[in-house]
């Protein structure tokens, strides 16, 4: 691990040191999140204590503070898939007094240098960003190697809903590594063309025109859905349904990182399984592995939408592989919609895969007071398209 602590001075001479957290930082950090995003703050690497110390403690993480008259002014985590080799760089925070001071960049610049470009740590690194920072910010990132790829429509909402962008930050090699050539349905090749304006030298994809149809042949019964695990019940434990997850074989949109299900769902007959994130504090659920049995993918998929709205769940996101236009057909039957192209996220196979990231929302959008860059506001235009457009394909089939 590459060493990441870092000191500067301000304009009015003060040291700011940013070194790795220690487990006494924790109140500090949480009182400053809390005075800049107020209680509903629902990070649970943040938030949730088991979490948090895993962060500071374990292997996979980085969590830095900037501290200055031994004062928490800064927070940034790393994390890292060792499996993917990818990195995440997330829960960014600087106290009011410290805003304008480029703390934020070089936290995130200094990271980024040891960690991906000069060091070996990972091949590319994700960034999901709230689109109500400053336009400088957006260039800051942009200065440093990120690229807008995609949004979050409604993804959290702190003080109100909000709509995040998704950025990523590569290396050459992993270019060098890719899949080429994606198998996408046409609801899918709009976003993937807008990606390759940001990336001139990706190649046309492999589009199929029957995918959405034979699926949608496809469509019975809902299927009945309960949980038979979930943490803090009955003894279960996160470290037991994450086992659970990782001994499932062969389950579909079973990549997810950096994520941990806190359920699992089966069907009277235990043949069906689902891994399933769901945070209460702020109606934020993802789906993180399914073993669909005996029924198709997306009548599952129907039954966990409903599922999560009955239990207060405003947005729901699925990852999707970019090569598998049935998987994708299933998704967009049962509403979940395509709002990013993660190039290169996951590893299978010795090769860096694509990734499409989904999400269906159970809220009417909220849009308005969005800063949005204007390579990341083609994104929530097209998602916003197609959002119409299969309203418009269920007034039809009504």
């Amino acid at each position: 691990m590459p060493e990441l602590t870092m000191e500067w001075s301000t304009e009015d001479g003060r040291k700011v040191l940013v070194r790795k957290a220690k487990l006494s930082d924790l109140e500090p950090l949480r009182a400053l999140y809390k005075a800049t995003y107020g209680d509903r703050y629902a990070l649970p690497e943040v938030v949730d204590d088991e979490r948090s110390r895993e962060v500071i403690r374990g292997h996979g993480w980085v969590w830095l503070v900037a501290e200055c008259e031994k004062s928490v002014v800064g927070s940034l985590i790393f994390g890292w898939d060792p499996e993917h080799r990818l990195g995440k760089s997330f829960a960014g925070v600087v106290d009011a007094n410290f805003r304008g001071g480029k703390t934020m960049h070089r936290m995130l610049k200094e990271g980024l240098d040891r960690l991906l470009y000069n060091g070996d740590t990972f091949d590319l690194v994700y960034a999901v960003v709230r689109t109500f920072v400053t336009p400088a910010f957006h260039r800051d990132l942009l200065k440093i190697g990120f690229t807008d790829v995609g949004v979050f429509p409604n993804v959290r909402k702190v003080r109100r809903y909000e709509t995040h962008g998704l950025k990523i930050c590569v290396s050459p090699r992993m270019f060098d590594n890719r899949r080429k050539t994606p198998k996408l349905i046409p609801q899918v090749s709009n976003i993937y063309q807008i990606c390759s304006q940001r990336y001139p030298n990706l190649e046309p994809p492999e589009l199929d025109y029957t995918a959405v149809e034979k699926a949608r042949e496809k469509i019975d019964l809902r299927v009945e859905l309960a949980p038979v695990a979930a943490v803090g019940v009955e003894g279960v434990t996160r470290g037991r349904i994450q086992m659970l997850r990782r001994s499932s074989r062969g389950l579909q949109f079973g990549f997810f990182p950096f994520h941990e299900p806190n359920q699992i769902l089966s069907d009277p007959t235990g043949q069906v399984r689902v891994f399933l994130s769901h945070q209460e504090t702020d109606g934020h659920s993802s789906i993180l592995g399914v073993d669909p049995g005996p029924y198709e993918p997306v009548s599952v998929l129907l039954s966990v939408a409903e599922y999560c709205e009955d239990r207060g769940a405003v947005y729901l996101e699925l990852l999707v592989s970019a090569y598998q236009p049935e998987l994708q057909a299933a998704a967009y039957l049962a509403g979940f919609l395509p709002c990013a192209y993660f190039l290169g996220a996951e590893m299978r196979e010795h090769r860096r895969c694509d990734v499409i990231v989904t999400s269906r929302t159970f809220v009417p959008l909220h849009f308005s007071g969005l800063r949005l860059t204007e390579s990341a506001k083609p994104y929530l235009l097209e998602f916003f398209k197609v959002y119409t457009e299969r309203l418009w394909e269920d007034l039809l089939d009504a």
